[in-house]
Protein backbone atom coordinates (compact mmCIF):
# COMPACT_ATOMS: atom_id res chain seq x y z
CA UNK A 1 0.00 0.00 0.00
CA UNK A 2 1.40 3.72 -0.79
CA UNK A 3 2.66 5.26 2.04
CA UNK A 4 0.67 8.31 0.61
CA UNK A 5 -2.85 6.25 1.09
CA UNK A 6 -4.04 8.96 3.41
CA UNK A 7 -3.40 12.21 2.43
CA UNK A 8 0.24 13.20 3.92
CA UNK A 9 0.94 16.46 4.79
CA UNK A 10 4.44 16.87 5.92
CA UNK A 11 6.93 20.20 6.73
CA UNK A 12 10.26 19.87 5.48
CA UNK A 13 12.83 22.15 6.07
CA UNK A 14 15.29 21.43 2.87
CA UNK A 15 19.09 22.05 4.15
CA UNK A 16 21.45 22.54 1.70
CA UNK A 17 22.91 18.73 2.36
CA UNK A 18 20.36 16.99 0.67
CA UNK A 19 18.28 16.96 -2.51
CA UNK A 20 14.58 16.02 -1.73
CA UNK A 21 14.00 11.97 -2.33
CA UNK A 22 11.02 10.05 -1.17
CA UNK A 23 9.90 7.05 -2.08
CA UNK A 24 5.64 6.82 -2.38
CA UNK A 25 5.34 2.66 -1.69
CA UNK A 26 6.87 -0.13 0.80
CA UNK A 27 7.21 -2.02 -2.20
CA UNK A 28 9.30 0.87 -3.97
CA UNK A 29 13.51 0.04 -5.01
CA UNK A 30 15.77 2.35 -2.44
CA UNK A 31 15.73 5.93 -3.26
CA UNK A 32 18.74 6.26 -1.46
CA UNK A 33 22.50 5.06 -2.83
CA UNK A 34 22.85 1.47 -2.95
CA UNK A 35 26.04 0.93 -0.74
CA UNK A 36 25.77 2.63 2.27
CA UNK A 37 29.56 2.42 3.82
CA UNK A 38 31.27 5.45 4.95
CA UNK A 39 34.20 4.75 3.08
CA UNK A 40 34.35 5.95 -0.10
CA UNK A 41 37.51 3.69 -0.99
CA UNK A 42 34.98 0.90 -0.13
CA UNK A 43 33.03 1.34 -2.78
CA UNK A 44 33.38 -0.09 -6.08
CA UNK A 45 31.71 2.91 -8.03
CA UNK A 46 33.45 5.79 -5.46
CA UNK A 47 35.43 8.55 -7.19
CA UNK A 48 36.22 11.96 -6.73
CA UNK A 49 34.70 14.66 -9.38
CA UNK A 50 37.21 17.30 -9.45
CA UNK A 51 36.06 21.13 -9.15
CA UNK A 52 35.71 22.65 -12.38
CA UNK A 53 34.43 18.97 -14.19
CA UNK A 54 31.96 18.94 -16.70
CA UNK A 55 30.43 15.86 -18.22
CA UNK A 56 32.82 13.77 -15.98
CA UNK A 57 31.31 9.71 -16.25
CA UNK A 58 30.70 8.46 -12.94
CA UNK A 59 28.49 5.18 -14.06
CA UNK A 60 27.83 3.33 -16.54
CA UNK A 61 24.85 0.72 -17.82
CA UNK A 62 24.11 -1.55 -20.48
CA UNK A 63 20.67 -2.31 -21.83
CA UNK A 64 20.37 -5.36 -23.93
CA UNK A 65 19.08 -5.64 -27.70
CA UNK A 66 15.65 -7.03 -28.38
CA UNK A 67 14.08 -5.17 -25.84
CA UNK A 68 12.36 -2.79 -27.53
CA UNK A 69 10.20 0.40 -26.44
CA UNK A 70 11.59 2.87 -24.39
CA UNK A 71 13.89 2.39 -21.72
CA UNK A 72 13.73 3.47 -18.00
CA UNK A 73 16.80 4.43 -16.08
CA UNK A 74 17.49 5.40 -12.62
CA UNK A 75 20.17 6.88 -10.98
CA UNK A 76 21.03 7.91 -7.02
CA UNK A 77 24.37 9.95 -6.46
CA UNK A 78 26.22 10.27 -2.60
CA UNK A 79 28.22 12.72 -2.00
CA UNK A 80 30.58 12.52 1.27
CA UNK A 81 30.94 14.80 3.81
CA UNK A 82 34.02 16.01 3.67
CA UNK A 83 35.72 18.60 6.10
CA UNK A 84 36.76 22.01 5.40
CA UNK A 85 38.53 24.96 6.40
CA UNK A 86 35.55 27.60 5.90
CA UNK A 87 32.26 26.78 4.61
CA UNK A 88 32.44 26.21 0.92
CA UNK A 89 29.26 25.41 -0.94
CA UNK A 90 28.94 24.10 -4.36
CA UNK A 91 26.51 23.09 -7.23
CA UNK A 92 26.54 19.99 -8.52
CA UNK A 93 24.65 18.37 -11.54
CA UNK A 94 23.98 15.34 -13.55
CA UNK A 95 22.11 13.87 -16.57
CA UNK A 96 21.88 11.10 -18.37
CA UNK A 97 23.81 10.27 -21.96
CA UNK A 98 22.96 6.73 -24.08
CA UNK A 99 24.70 5.80 -27.55
CA UNK A 100 23.95 3.06 -29.61
CA UNK A 101 27.91 2.38 -31.05
CA UNK A 102 29.33 5.79 -32.17
CA UNK A 103 25.44 7.46 -32.31
CA UNK A 104 24.15 9.59 -29.82
CA UNK A 105 20.93 8.00 -28.58
CA UNK A 106 18.09 10.96 -28.48
CA UNK A 107 16.66 10.66 -24.91
CA UNK A 108 12.75 11.74 -24.44
CA UNK A 109 14.21 12.86 -20.86
CA UNK A 110 17.94 13.16 -19.64
CA UNK A 111 16.95 12.89 -16.08
CA UNK A 112 18.89 16.50 -15.80
CA UNK A 113 18.81 17.51 -11.74
CA UNK A 114 20.98 20.01 -9.94
CA UNK A 115 21.57 21.33 -6.54
CA UNK A 116 23.73 22.86 -4.16
CA UNK A 117 25.13 21.73 -0.79
CA UNK A 118 27.93 22.46 1.60
CA UNK A 119 31.04 20.25 0.91
CA UNK A 120 31.48 19.87 4.60
CA UNK A 121 27.91 17.92 4.80
CA UNK A 122 27.98 16.04 1.73
CA UNK A 123 24.35 14.91 0.21
CA UNK A 124 22.93 12.47 -1.92
CA UNK A 125 20.88 13.30 -5.42
CA UNK A 126 18.58 11.11 -7.21
CA UNK A 127 16.70 11.22 -10.64
CA UNK A 128 15.41 9.02 -14.13
CA UNK A 129 15.85 9.24 -17.42
CA UNK A 130 13.93 7.68 -20.92
CA UNK A 131 14.95 6.82 -23.53
CA UNK A 132 13.79 6.59 -27.00
CA UNK A 133 12.53 3.31 -28.87
CA UNK A 134 15.35 0.61 -30.00
CA UNK A 135 15.94 -2.99 -30.26
CA UNK A 136 19.48 -1.99 -30.43
CA UNK A 137 21.72 -2.63 -27.22
CA UNK A 138 22.63 0.71 -25.58
CA UNK A 139 25.49 1.92 -23.75
CA UNK A 140 24.04 4.68 -21.50
CA UNK A 141 26.47 7.13 -18.81
CA UNK A 142 25.61 9.18 -16.10
CA UNK A 143 27.90 12.55 -16.92
CA UNK A 144 28.65 14.59 -13.25
CA UNK A 145 29.35 18.34 -12.91
CA UNK A 146 30.60 20.88 -10.52
CA UNK A 147 31.38 23.71 -12.84
CA UNK A 148 31.09 26.97 -10.41
CA UNK A 149 33.99 26.01 -7.35
CA UNK A 150 38.14 26.60 -7.72
CA UNK A 151 40.65 25.01 -5.72
CA UNK A 152 41.56 27.12 -2.79
CA UNK A 153 44.11 26.78 0.03
CA UNK A 154 42.67 24.34 1.80
CA UNK A 155 43.67 21.57 -0.86
CA UNK A 156 40.69 20.83 -1.09
CA UNK A 157 40.18 19.93 -5.01
CA UNK A 158 37.15 17.18 -5.77
CA UNK A 159 34.12 15.60 -4.12
CA UNK A 160 34.48 12.25 -3.02
CA UNK A 161 30.89 10.43 -4.43
CA UNK A 162 29.25 6.80 -5.45
CA UNK A 163 27.50 6.97 -8.12
CA UNK A 164 25.01 4.40 -9.63
CA UNK A 165 23.28 4.09 -12.92
CA UNK A 166 20.71 1.34 -13.44
CA UNK A 167 17.87 0.09 -16.07
CA UNK A 168 14.68 -0.62 -14.79
CA UNK A 169 12.59 -4.07 -15.75
CA UNK A 170 12.20 -3.74 -19.63
CA UNK A 171 8.86 -5.33 -18.88
CA UNK A 172 5.75 -2.87 -19.20
CA UNK A 173 5.51 0.55 -21.17
CA UNK A 174 7.09 3.36 -20.05
CA UNK A 175 5.11 6.80 -21.11
CA UNK A 176 6.80 10.20 -20.44
CA UNK A 177 4.32 13.00 -18.74
CA UNK A 178 3.35 15.42 -21.42
CA UNK A 179 2.13 19.15 -21.09
CA UNK A 180 5.54 19.99 -19.70
CA UNK A 181 6.28 23.49 -18.86
CA UNK A 182 8.06 25.60 -22.34
CA UNK A 183 10.32 27.56 -19.89
CA UNK A 184 11.39 28.10 -16.21
CA UNK A 185 8.13 29.42 -14.58
CA UNK A 186 7.68 31.58 -12.07
CA UNK A 187 4.62 30.45 -9.30
CA UNK A 188 4.15 33.45 -6.89
CA UNK A 189 2.60 32.51 -2.84
CA UNK A 190 -1.26 32.03 -3.16
CA UNK A 191 -1.09 30.41 -6.91
CA UNK A 192 -0.32 26.66 -8.56
CA UNK A 193 0.75 25.43 -11.44
CA UNK A 194 0.16 21.97 -12.85
CA UNK A 195 3.35 20.89 -14.51
CA UNK A 196 3.31 17.40 -15.55
CA UNK A 197 0.06 15.72 -16.69
CA UNK A 198 -0.27 12.27 -18.80
CA UNK A 199 -4.01 10.83 -19.65
CA UNK A 200 -3.60 6.54 -19.08
CA UNK A 201 -6.71 4.71 -21.26
CA UNK A 202 -6.22 1.92 -19.10
CA UNK A 203 -6.10 2.63 -15.76
CA UNK A 204 -6.48 -0.80 -14.63
CA UNK A 205 -2.71 -0.92 -16.52
CA UNK A 206 -1.12 2.00 -14.21
CA UNK A 207 2.31 0.72 -11.96
CA UNK A 208 4.75 3.31 -11.60
CA UNK A 209 5.51 6.80 -11.36
CA UNK A 210 8.87 8.05 -11.04
CA UNK A 211 8.88 12.43 -10.66
CA UNK A 212 11.21 15.30 -10.36
CA UNK A 213 10.79 18.90 -10.45
CA UNK A 214 13.24 21.39 -10.35
CA UNK A 215 13.00 23.74 -7.92
CA UNK A 216 14.50 27.25 -7.40
CA UNK A 217 13.76 29.88 -4.74
CA UNK A 218 13.70 33.80 -5.40
CA UNK A 219 15.97 33.84 -2.15
CA UNK A 220 18.10 35.76 -4.76
CA UNK A 221 17.99 36.25 -8.46
CA UNK A 222 20.45 34.11 -10.54
CA UNK A 223 19.65 30.44 -11.66
CA UNK A 224 15.93 31.18 -11.71
CA UNK A 225 16.06 30.83 -15.41
CA UNK A 226 16.53 28.02 -18.61
CA UNK A 227 16.98 29.37 -21.64
CA UNK A 228 15.47 33.37 -21.26
CA UNK A 229 15.87 35.21 -19.09
CA UNK A 230 15.99 34.72 -14.63
CA UNK A 231 12.18 34.42 -13.78
CA UNK A 232 12.97 35.85 -10.32
CA UNK A 233 13.48 39.94 -10.02
CA UNK A 234 15.21 41.96 -7.08
CA UNK A 235 12.17 42.86 -5.70
CA UNK A 236 10.97 39.34 -5.02
CA UNK A 237 14.17 38.33 -3.44
CA UNK A 238 15.06 37.85 0.41
CA UNK A 239 15.95 35.31 3.44
CA UNK A 240 12.60 33.73 4.09
CA UNK A 241 12.73 30.43 2.62
CA UNK A 242 9.83 30.10 -0.45
CA UNK A 243 7.26 27.38 1.01
CA UNK A 244 5.82 25.10 -1.53
CA UNK A 245 3.32 22.63 -1.78
CA UNK A 246 4.01 19.59 -4.08
CA UNK A 247 1.08 17.06 -5.11
CA UNK A 248 0.24 14.15 -7.40
CA UNK A 249 -3.32 13.57 -8.29
CA UNK A 250 -5.24 11.31 -10.54
CA UNK A 251 -8.13 12.41 -11.84
CA UNK A 252 -10.49 9.50 -12.57
CA UNK A 253 -12.74 9.47 -15.69
CA UNK A 254 -15.68 7.94 -17.12
CA UNK A 255 -16.78 6.77 -20.70
CA UNK A 256 -17.62 10.16 -21.80
CA UNK A 257 -14.25 11.68 -20.16
CA UNK A 258 -15.95 13.54 -17.55
CA UNK A 259 -14.43 13.76 -13.94
CA UNK A 260 -15.82 11.07 -11.72
CA UNK A 261 -13.52 11.44 -8.57
CA UNK A 262 -10.11 11.84 -7.55
CA UNK A 263 -7.29 10.55 -5.52
CA UNK A 264 -4.53 12.69 -3.78
CA UNK A 265 -1.62 9.95 -4.08
CA UNK A 266 0.80 12.53 -2.75
CA UNK A 267 0.89 15.66 -0.85
CA UNK A 268 3.55 17.00 0.53
CA UNK A 269 4.67 20.67 1.93
CA UNK A 270 8.65 21.68 1.76
CA UNK A 271 10.81 24.89 2.39
CA UNK A 272 13.65 25.90 -0.37
CA UNK A 273 15.43 27.78 1.88
CA UNK A 274 18.07 30.91 1.31
CA UNK A 275 21.31 28.29 1.30
CA UNK A 276 19.91 25.55 -0.76
CA UNK A 277 18.55 27.99 -3.04
CA UNK A 278 17.69 24.80 -5.95
CA UNK A 279 16.33 21.75 -4.70
CA UNK A 280 14.95 18.77 -7.71
CA UNK A 281 12.01 17.30 -5.93
CA UNK A 282 12.23 13.49 -6.67
CA UNK A 283 8.67 10.70 -6.00
CA UNK A 284 9.27 7.33 -6.53
CA UNK A 285 5.43 5.48 -6.26
CA UNK A 286 4.75 1.72 -6.96
CA UNK A 287 1.57 -0.25 -6.74
CA UNK A 288 -0.14 2.93 -7.91
CA UNK A 289 -2.89 0.31 -9.47
CA UNK A 290 -4.19 -0.67 -6.21
CA UNK A 291 -5.73 2.79 -5.87
CA UNK A 292 -7.95 2.56 -9.11
CA UNK A 293 -11.63 2.51 -8.96
CA UNK A 294 -13.25 -0.10 -10.03
CA UNK A 295 -15.60 2.14 -12.34
CA UNK A 296 -12.62 3.86 -13.98
CA UNK A 297 -12.18 3.99 -17.94
CA UNK A 298 -9.37 6.47 -17.95
CA UNK A 299 -7.28 8.40 -15.54
CA UNK A 300 -4.91 12.26 -15.67
CA UNK A 301 -2.26 12.39 -13.64
CA UNK A 302 -1.24 15.50 -12.62
CA UNK A 303 2.06 16.67 -10.38
CA UNK A 304 0.94 20.57 -9.07
CA UNK A 305 3.42 22.96 -7.22
CA UNK A 306 1.66 25.39 -5.26
CA UNK A 307 3.44 28.39 -4.08
CA UNK A 308 2.62 28.30 -0.14
CA UNK A 309 4.12 31.35 1.33
CA UNK A 310 7.69 33.38 1.70
CA UNK A 311 9.22 33.94 -1.59
CA UNK A 312 8.35 32.92 -4.96
CA UNK A 313 9.48 29.15 -6.36
CA UNK A 314 10.51 28.75 -9.91
CA UNK A 315 9.73 25.36 -11.71
CA UNK A 316 12.36 24.68 -14.62
CA UNK A 317 11.17 22.64 -17.54
CA UNK A 318 14.66 21.37 -17.88
CA UNK A 319 14.76 18.13 -16.06
CA UNK A 320 10.93 18.35 -14.52
CA UNK A 321 9.57 15.40 -15.75
CA UNK A 322 7.28 11.90 -14.69
CA UNK A 323 7.70 8.92 -16.20
CA UNK A 324 4.53 6.66 -15.73
CA UNK A 325 4.99 2.82 -15.89
CA UNK A 326 2.16 0.64 -17.12
CA UNK A 327 1.10 -3.28 -17.94
CA UNK A 328 3.61 -4.64 -15.18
Amino acid sequence: MLLACSLVLVLVSVVATLAITRSGSEDSEDAGAADSSSDPAERPNALPLAFGDQGTVVDTATIPAGTGGASLLQFDVEIDATPTATSRAVMVSFRVECRIGDERLEMQSDGTVSTNLFIARGGQVSGQALTSETEEEVQCSLLASAPFIETTDDGLSALPLAAELRPQSADGNHLLALHRLDDATLIEPGTNRTVLSRRIDDPSSLDRMNSTVRLTSCTVVGGSRDAGENQCQESMTGRESATVRMRVIARWLDAEGDITSTTTYWDETLAVDYNTHHVPWTLRQGNMGQRVPDAAEAVVLVVQVESVAGTPVVVHANGTDSIITTGL
